[in-house]
């Protein structure tokens, strides 16, 4: 793999920003960041390593949103006595603590990225080119972990500079805004990221897909105008990348859509030698024992309400869930998220998956739903996803409502245990309070229409004495 060479690089540059990339977001100081900027970007090879050390931080993310938003909905079931995850499995959130990672995680790589787009900006140290894919780069990052923050936690700081006296004592902005400025900022790296995935040059094309191209910035407008009801441009970014058939197309073998570099992929993290694990979920969700109690791993399985959904034949419920069975009496099954087929390997055979291209397919159908266009073009897509599984054509209502209802399912059963996808679904289709005032008493919770947010974390909030709480927590 050609990224293994700048392994080490990306190491060493992140020893220098580790020290602070790992303190809460408000409490980077100035100095530290001055330095920063002065001894990395004056020549492009700590500028690209500055990028890149950021993915090589994410890797760990996709479990973590898949996990806490997986056991907030009704995907996955928790055994583990970690009061965290409970909180998540009950829909009791605590803000002491429960919401804290997600929140500091995401700020820790905005911060970053706010840093090499200052860095970069009139800079004439780096070739244009390279400047340009560097600074797509990281404002696509910036619009991705908005993109997070406010689908979590609703209105949120929106900080777009490193300056220290700013940062500190900044109020929420409204989740709309938010919205506006990820698309914003995707907008602008659509322009500047290359059309094609490049290597540690920036400018020599590669087979690997492990760094956002203009069709990731694409597909992340996309699902960001199907969020905020844009369904026109919904529509047509998701055609765009559909259209791309000479870079992007289904795996027919759904074993094969979560290897490295598969063609359904937009977007994926690589993993790097030297490590045993491909991908933190697939060592993390697959289970070689009964599900453990304590950890944040190898503590969870499938929920009932997830293995009921599959339809009788679907090969997604056959391929991507796994299952173990114990040998001493009494005799149970567990069955896990198989997407990542890998426990533990140092052959990297699998990268995580940021963004494929089932969405864009899912996406498109939705928005000509709500567009009221011909259904025969909704149905065509929807069944390219239903035949790939081994489903037969959709045969159901035509009309708005059971189209929709449809969608959704097929979104359900397509996306479990990927990036939080069904908690948002329910959330933006208004269908949340319906689904979890049945599910959330099975888990030990009671159900409040305020659980559909993260409460910001009490800490932050000690803090900076302008962010206030979201309804319901005390």
């Amino acid at each position: 793999m050609q990224y293994r060479n700048t392994f080490l690089v990306i190491f060493l540059y992140s020893l220098i920003i580790e020290a602070a990339g790992c303190k809460k977001f408000v409490q980077i100081n100035p100095p530290n960041d001055r330095i920063v900027t002065a001894s990395v970007f004056n020549n492009a090879n700590a500028a690209t390593a500055a990028v890149l050390s950021i993915y090589t931080q994410m890797t760990a993310e996709s479990y973590s949103m898949s996990l806490n938003c997986g056991l907030l909905s009704d995907e996955l079931k928790n055994y583990s006595n970690a009061p965290s995850l409970i909180g998540y499995y009950t829909n009791s959130m605590s803000p002491m603590g429960t919401s804290a990672t997600l929140w500091n995680s995401a700020y820790n790589y905005i911060y970053r990225a706010n840093a090499i787009i200052e860095g970069l900006k009139n800079n004439n140290d780096i070739d244009k080119i390279i400047n340009n894919q560097l600074t797509g780069e990281a404002k696509f990052i910036r619009a991705y972990w908005y993109f997070y923050l406010a689908n979590c936690y609703g209105d949120v700081p929106l900080v777009t500079s490193t300056d220290y006296t700013v940062n500190s004592q900044q109020a929420r902005t409204a989740r709309s805004a938010v919205h506006q400025q990820v698309i914003k900022d995707l907008e602008e790296a659509e322009g500047m990221l290359n059309s094609h995935f490049v290597d540690q040059s920036d400018t020599t094309i590669t087979a690997d897909r492990v760094r956002p191209t203009k069709w990731a910035a694409i597909a992340l407008l996309a699902r960001t105008y199907l969020y905020t009801g844009d369904y026109t441009k919904a529509e047509k970014n998701a055609t765009e990348v559909i259209n791309n058939s000479s870079l992007f197309s289904l795996e027919q073998d759904l074993n094969k859509v979560f290897l490295a570099n598969s063609t359904e992929t937009i977007w994926q993290l690589g993993v790097f030698p030297p490590t045993l694990t491909n991908t933190l979920d697939g060592y993390a969700f697959i289970l070689k024992a009964a599900p453990r109690n304590n950890g944040n791993g190898n503590i969870s399985t499938i929920s009932d309400q997830l293995l009921s959904a599959f339809e009788s034949g679907d090969q997604r419920k056959t391929n991507w869930i796994g299952g173990f069975t114990t040998t001493d009496p009494p005799v149970v099954t567990y069955y896990f998220p198989y997407k990542y087929k890998v426990y533990q390997s140092s052959d990297i055979t699998e990268y995580i998956m940021m963004l494929r291209l089932a969405e864009q397919y899912l996406i498109r159908a939705e928005a000509r739903v709500q567009l009221g266009q011909d259904p025969v073009s909704v149905l065509e897509d929807l069944n390219i996803i239903r035949n790939r599984a081994g489903l037969s054509d959709y045969s159901g209502g035509i009309d708005k409502e059971s189209l929709l209802d449809t969608i959704l399912h097929e979104r359900q059963v397509e996306f479990f245990a990927e990036w939080g996808h069904r908690w948002f679904d329910l959330i933006r289709t208004t269908k949340v309070n319906e689904v979890m005032r049945v599910v959330t008493p099975l888990k030990g919770g009671v159900w409040s229409p305020n659980w559909q947010l993260f409460p910001i974390p009490q800490a932050e909030r000690a803090m900076d004495t302008h962010l206030s709480q979201n309804a319901g927590y005390h």
